[in-house]
């Protein structure tokens, strides 16, 4: 979901996701509602699924990308330090999460919710964490969100300069 130049999206998990909870939900409904009375079978399944749809709805992180920068949960990603995004696929988030991967890599996976993801690599050498591994139902509208979002000029000063030096050097 898009709003205005900037992308929000929350990882909800798929519907078949909420299916076990909520049976489980219901048979205890059912049970105690056998063993107490229908009133407190009613009372037992209302206080449940309220209270699984209100676990799954806070649990499940929030991104968006806004003019400041990149939030995953409650992770901040300041603009400036956004070095590139590249959409990933199931596949590649198998082999970035996997064996000989990168521990240090920030990661917000939730593969209930989605299968491929966006990969964002940090241009802030003083981030202890070298890229993002984010899920996203729309990777490539987060990719895109994410370009229009930053500033060429934060990060064409940097080419500028390296063009200079190497011209310098000649």
């Amino acid at each position: 979901m898009t709003h205005g130049t900037g992308y929000r999206e929350r990882l909800l998990p798929r519907w078949w996701a909420w299916l076990l909870p909520l049976s489980v939900i219901l048979m205890l409904a059912v049970a105690y509602g056998a063993a107490l009375g229908t009133t407190a079978g009613w009372l037992v399944g209302a206080a449940g699924i309220a209270i699984v749809v209100t676990f799954l709805w806070v649990s499940a992180p929030l991104i968006t990308v806004t003019e400041e920068g990149l939030q995953a949960g409650q992770a901040v990603l300041p603009r400036t330090s956004v070095g590139d995004a590249e959409t990933v696929t199931a596949e590649d988030i198998r082999r970035l999460r996997g064996p000989g991967a990168d521990a240090r890599l920030f990661v917000a996976l939730r593969p209930w919710s989605a299968r491929g993801g966006v990969l964002v690599t940090l241009d802030d050498p003083e981030d202890p964490h070298p890229a993002w591994l984010l899920s996203s139902r729309n990777p490539t509208r987060l990719v895109a969100a994410l370009a229009a979002t930053m500033d060429p000029d934060d990060h064409d000063v940097d080419d500028r300069e390296d063009h200079q030096r190497t011209a310098e050097d000649a």
